[in-house]
Order: structure tokens, then C-alpha cells, then sequence
């Protein structure tokens, strides 16, 4: 029997995951189908080792001459003893992470805005106390959903709001929860300013905060929801943005469904609209604490915080504290970015609308910026909770080379998992 011995690097530094479960992905991605594996961890670091795992097990392929091996790997653990609890809870977010890394690396012509309403809402049709919303195609439109219908109108497959809602316990349904929102633009030509050949390349992948979200959202909804049993919200902007004689373009004028008016001056930087959208649905009809937005935004975000750490903007100085934490114990590693919305906002301004959706200056902390765009139109639409934003364009697939990571998912229930009141104000920002 073949026995094959990883050894750990010992460094660590202190943004890193102590496991340094990107090397176990890493070395072990596409090479433990059928086997055994055997950790050897301490007991804090279970969790992003067995994550790890998960993320080396890639689901799909579309290979007729070389099909899939058998999946299934065995998973355990050497000198830490883990509790039931624990091990449930690996087990149901390792089955979301490979869900999330499935959908992000299905081909465009596999997974478009229909196709994954539908996968999304037949994953969730069994799950005990969650319903679901949709708002598609014209309906959009009409409804003031402007920047999520201009991006995705011109595709066959309409754009569509997903909006999942696990109701949480019948004593806590009522108070503040929590919304995931994720971008899920399933294909990104760049609209009317067309990316390259070679800048197409792997644009699939754009849906990756919608991929993450949902993941996330379906493996609290399994394990029952939020702890303190607060309702527990997802919301899914989907769209393609394709090219063509209905595409919206550059000068543009449109009307976000918070109600403020943007200048179209990049609709390759429509990730901030749809999501846009979304958010202020939130801020208007859901009755949340904490709003998360998770997206594929900026190729800037690889240069501010590299291939392995995603960025985030905290409105609340506990909540940058937390996620960061969390990140680092599921090895969905976050670093944060710049909240100074009094000196970054000015990049959108313009003389003919409330703002623009591109910045001036793509030297002045432009992740950040396309951040507070988000943010913008979350508290123009009433909303005076806390606020994350998670920018992961490049940890959804650099660590393992084109396939994907199913990043997110590891890092949200890590959150979520901890019994939190979502009810209390914001602390400053200051």
C-alpha cells in the first residue's frame, strides 16, 4: 500500500494560518481521491486542516477520456481529539466548500444566471426552515432594480435577486439577523468595454462571491441556522454580462434600486452595481444587524492583499477583529483594507449624476474605493447597521492554479458559528 508522508513548513507568520493548510491543499489537490488521510494538528487547527482537504477533492470535470475517480477520501485525525460537534460541523462545510468549488468551475455555457437559480433553489428545496424569493428578468426592471437588470440584460439568460431566508427560531425570527450577498456574474465580456482575449480567460470564476455565500448559507441552514437562532438572509445578484445590441454603455445614466443615480463610465466594473442592488434590498426589506458582501471585485485586490488573503472594509473596528480571527482559524485568510469613505469617495464623483461606478484615480486605494461604492448605496437606503465587505478575486483560485478554491465558505461559518447579538449598535469606526 502506497504511503505518502507531506511535512509541514513550522513558520508561521502572523497573518498566516498556523496549519498552513495552503500547502496541505496545495500538495494534496487531485492526489487523495480513494485514499486515507491522516492529519497530524493540534486541535485549533482542525478545522482549516480538514478544510483543506475538502479543497484538494476539485468536483468537476468535463474529461471524457480521463472521468473522475471515486471522490470519496477518508479524513482523520492524529493527536487531537475532535468532539461531534466539531467533526459535524467539518463535515457540512466541507460539502459546501466542494459545492462552491463546483459551481465556480462549471463553464459559462453550464452555469448562467438560470441554471444556477435553479441549481440554488433545488439544493435548498429539502432544507427545514428555508424559503426563498425571486425577482427576474424584467420584473427587475420594473421593480427599480436598475444596475442589476442594465448588467444583465443584454444575456439570454435573464438577471435575476435570489433571496434565501432561513427564519431561525420561533422565539428569536423577529430580531435583527444577518444577510450574505453575494455577486454572482457568471460570465464577465466586460460589456462595452470588452476585455481581451486573454482577459476573458477564466471570467466564469466572477461568480464566486455568489458561489461562496450560498455555500456558506447552506451549511449554517443544515446544521439549523444562526446559534442564537436569528433569521439568516442570502442574497444572489445574478447576471451575465454579455455583449451585444442591448448591452448598456459607457455614459449611461442609471437609477440603483437605493435610489441613487450612477454614471456609467466602466461597465467592466459592474460587480459594485448588481451588488449594489442587492445590498439595498437588504437595507429596505430585511431586518438585519450585520450586511456581508462578498465578490470577485477587483484585480487590485491580488496587489493589495495578495493571492491567498482576501480584502475587507469593517465598519466596526470588532467586526475587522473578528473576521480577521476567523479567517485565520478556517485558513479563508482576510487582511483589511482601507473604511475612509470621507477621503476615498470623491474618486466617484461626477456633473451629471450622484456618482460614478469607476474611480478617477486607479492609484488611490481602489479596492477600498469600489468597496465604499457598496457601502454608498447600503446607508443611502436607511440602513445604520454593521457593514463587511470581503473582496476575494484572487483567493477563489490562485492557491490551486485554475481550479477553484470554494473560498468563503470556511471563513463565514467560522463567523457565523459564534453566538453573537446582532441587535447591538455599531461601536464607532473611528
Amino acid at each position: 500500500r502506497k504511503i505518502t508522508v507531506v511535512l509541514l513548513p513550522e513558520a508561521a507568520g502572523r497573518c498566516v494560518t498556523p496549519s498552513r493548510c495552503d500547502v496541505i491543499a496545495k500538495q494534496l489537490h487531485r492526489k487523495v481521491a480513494g485514499a486515507d488521510v491522516f492529519l497530524a494538528v493540534q486541535a485549533n487547527d482542525m478545522l482549516s486542516a480538514g478544510l483543506a482537504v475538502a479543497r484538494s477533492l476539485s468536483p468537476y470535470t468535463a474529461k471524457t477520456e480521463k472521468p473522475l475517480e471515486d471522490s470519496t477520501c477518508n479524513v482523520g485525525f492524529h493527536g487531537c481529539e475532535a468532539s461531534e460537534e466539531t467533526l459535524a460541523q467539518l463535515a457540512v462545510a466541507a460539502e459546501s466548500v466542494r459545492i462552491a468549488q463546483g459551481l465556480v468551475d462549471m463553464p459559462p455555457n453550464v452555469i448562467h444566471p438560470t441554471s444556477m437559480k435553479d441549481l440554488v433553489l433545488d439544493a435548498v428545496a429539502e432544507v427545514p426552515g428555508v424559503s426563498h424569493t425571486v425577482i427576474e428578468g424584467t420584473e427587475l426592471r420594473d421593480k427599480g432594480y436598475g444596475l442589476l437588470w442594465a448588467t444583465g440584460k443584454c444575456s439570454e439568460s435573464p438577471p435575476c435577486l435570489i433571496v434565501l431566508t432561513h427564519q431561525g427560531s420561533e422565539e428569536n425570527k423577529h430580531r435583527k439577523g444577518v444577510a450574505l450577498v453575494g455577486k454572482g456574474v457568471t460570465f464577465d465580456t466586460g460589456g462595452a468595454a470588452l476585455k481581451s482575449r486573454d482577459g476573458m480567460i477564466g471570467m466564469k470564476r466572477d461568480m464566486g462571491g455568489a458561489a461562496g455565500t450560498f455555500g456558506a448559507f447552506l451549511a449554517m441552514a443544515k446544521a439549523g441556522g444562526l446559534p442564537a437562532g436569528q433569521p439568516l438572509h442570502c442574497v444572489l445578484c445574478l447576471a451575465e454580462n454579455a455583449i451585444g445590441s442591448k448591452s448598456f454603455l459607457q455614459d449611461d445614466i442609471l437609477t440603483g434600486y437605493s435610489g441613487l443615480t450612477v454614471e456609467i463610465n466602466n461597465t467592466d466594473a459592474e460587480g459594485r452595481l448588481i451588488l449594489s442592488d442587492g445590498v439595498a434590498h437588504v437595507a429596505k426589506h430585511l431586518n438585519c444587524g450585520l450586511v456581508v458582501d462578498m465578490a470577485t471585485l477587483t484585480g487590485a485586490q491580488g496587489i493589495s492583499t495578495g493571492h491567498h488573503h482576501g480584502l475587507i472594509l469593517a465598519t466596526d473596528e470588532g467586526l475587522e477583529s473578528d473576521i480577521m480571527a476567523a479567517g485565520k482559524l478556517s485558513g479563508d485568510m482576510v487582511h483589511p483594507g482601507i473604511f475612509a469613505p470621507e477621503l476615498l469617495m470623491h474618486e466617484f464623483d461626477s456633473e451629471f449624476a450622484d456618482m460614478r461606478n469607476s474611480v478617477k484615480n486607479r492609484s488611490n486605494a481602489q479596492s477600498s474605493c469600489a468597496g465604499l461604492f457598496i457601502h454608498r448605496h447600503l446607508t443611502h437606503s436607511g440602513y445604520t447597521g454593521k457593514w463587511l465587505h470581503i473582496d476575494m478575486a484572487y483567493p477563489v483560485h490562485e492557491p490551486l492554479g485554475e481550479y477553484a478554491t470554494g473560498w468563503g465558505v470556511g471563513l463565514l461559518t467560522t463567523y457565523l458559528r459564534e453566538r453573537r447579538d446582532y441587535d447591538l449598535p455599531p461601536a464607532s469606526s473611528l
